[in-house]
């Protein structure tokens, strides 16, 4: 211990463990033998313990050429003949000590025991092995701070990419919001007019839904249990960004050539991957500002290389200075101005390098720079980017079903019922959990659609309330949180399906009908 206390791992008298015994030893007095012992690294050995001054409290004063052992030790040992010492690593530092008594009953140990034969040997092999043991707890400590590092950082890099891609979301959110306003004002003049006007308010809240959804996966904290710890689907994280900061790329007049080819996913830290994009995407468009009288390009391409997946991000910039070359990965090495630490790059390098990935920086020939990010892949399993077409419109009919819409917003409910009303549907909405379990017993509901984010009561509550009430209908949550989230929590289980807000009635109707249809 760092109060020089010696800490016994085992204590065997005549066969029984007496460990419990053990009363606790100060190594750092050098007026014991065990202190004595540890100054001049060997055993000391006393053959004859009532020759030792014995300390019978903390104030006795011992004599300069006495070696003394308090009461408390001397009882214990019960006056027999000891030998007590350091043990010694591969290096010949002390990493524990060794007492031993009792030799033959209560014979004096002879010296030559401690220099040659089975017991010098086992003294070396155990210091060694005691050694590894301090340095293998060592290593898990150390291992356990390098984690809560990891974990700090991946938390930080989410916060950053979150907070730097707000702005860009917050663009095309309001661009999109006043669409849908716009159309609905002009919806009001004539029912011809809001007839023209329902494709455009449906496609753009599609879209802002589309742009939360990215801004969640980004924010999204990875975890094993859930399939995305460690695993990036690089593709993803690419469309992800740049949709998000494309408007930021449209005021500064660059355009984008996306080169997005089929590769497997990559063992990594999605946030890491996040924020190494993300990194390579702002410092490109940073590069780009001081291009004038030439079209402003951007290039990113991701494809398979062997068991790697490349990542390459281009621009048609001014390059990277030749001083900064060399050096572009270091901590603290930066071009720009202002409140940048130039930690960016470094903590990319780093957090790739664990990952078993790399990152390299060059000059274009012509003018320009480029990244070349390297990660390991984590399958075979190819990821294509997800193909964007219009939404099935559902068929006219008329449908069977009692059906109760569970929601603390009451609009959402009130266009929830029009919708499913006007199909044939009996349905039945209430804004309160409580009065929703009241509701089920009584009445035979085909389908309960529930709002997962409620005040009083958490959707997963409520859903797991009604399975143990005894309800055997389907279930659907609706949430606006990211859906991993959701699937991955327990209480889930007694839901039959969870539908992303904002949904359209073809999503909506599509999965009731799922859910109702007669079994083949």
């Amino acid at each position: 211990e760092s109060t020089g206390h010696l800490l016994t791992i085992k204590e065997v008298v005549d066969g029984v463990d007496t460990t419990h015994e053990m009363p606790r030893i100060f190594m750092l007095d050098m007026r014991q033998p065990i202190g004595h012992g540890f100054r001049e690294r060997r055993m000391i050995n006393i053959p004859d313990p009532d020759a030792l001054f014995i300390i019978e409290n903390d104030d006795t004063t011992v004599p300069p050429d006495r070696l003394a052992l308090p009461r408390v030790i001397y009882d214990h040992l019960r006056g027999h003949p000891f030998a007590c010492g350091p043990l010694l690593g591969s290096r010949g530092q002390p990493v524990g000590a060794l007492g031993l008594s009792s030799y033959q009953g209560r014979q004096p140990i002879p010296d030559e025991l401690f220099e040659h034969g089975l017991l010098h040997a086992f003294m070396n092999h155990l210091g060694i092995a005691m050694e590894r043991a301090i340095h293998t707890a060592r290593l898990e400590r150390l291992n356990a701070e390098l984690l809560e590092a990891h974990a700090a950082i991946a938390s930080s890099a989410r916060i950053k990419a979150v907070g730097e891609l707000a702005a860009a979301v917050a663009h095309d959110l309001n661009n999109l919001s006043g669409i849908a306003l716009l159309a609905v004002s002009a919806g009001r003049h004539s029912p011809k007019a809001a007839f023209d006007v329902l494709p455009r308010i449906e496609r753009a809240n599609r879209t802002i839904g589309e742009l939360v959804g990215r801004l969640q996966r980004v924010a999204r904290q990875a975890h094993p249990e859930d399939g995305t710890g460690d695993v990036a689907c690089v593709h993803q994280i690419v469309e992800d960004i740049l949709a998000m900061i494309s408007p930021l790329l449209r005021e500064r007049a660059i355009t984008v050539d996306l080169d997005l080819q089929p590769t497997p996913a990559a063992h990594a830290d999605p946030s890491f991957v996040h924020q190494v994009v993300l990194n390579l995407i702002l410092n490109a468009q940073d590069a780009l500002e001081s291009i004038t009288g030439r079209p402003r390009k951007l290039r990113v391409l991701v494809r398979g290389d062997g068991d790697m997946v490349r990542l390459e991000v281009t621009d048609n910039g001014p390059g990277i200075a030749a001083e900064v070359l060399s050096r572009l990965f270091e901590p603290f090495v930066t071009t720009k101005h202002g409140a940048h630490a130039g930690l960016g790059l470094a903590a990319a390098a780093g957090s790739l390098k664990h990952f078993g990935g790399s990152i390299e920086g060059r000059n274009v020939p012509g003018g320009g720079a480029s990244f070349e990010v390297m990660i390991p892949a984590a399958s075979t399993r190819s990821e294509r980017p997800l193909a964007q077409g219009e939404p099935p419109q559902p068929a006219v009919q008329s449908r069977r079903g009692a059906i109760l819409a569970i929601d603390d917003d009451e609009d959402i409910l009130a266009v929830v019922r029009v919708y499913l009303d006007s199909l044939g549907y009996e349905v039945h909405t209430t804004t309160d959990a409580e009065q929703a379990l009241q509701l089920v017993p009584g009445r035979s509901f085909d389908v309960v659609l529930c709002d997962v984010g409620m005040p009083k009561q958490n959707g997963l509550d409520v859903c797991q309330l009604l399975r143990e009430a005894g309800y055997r209908g389907k279930i659907v949550l609706m949430t606006g949180w990211d859906t991993q989230r959701v699937n991955v929590d327990r209480r889930s289980q007694s839901s039959d399906a969870v539908l992303k807000k904002p949904f359209l009635g073809s999503e909506l109707i599509d999965l009731i009908d799922a859910m109702l249809a007669p079994p083949n």
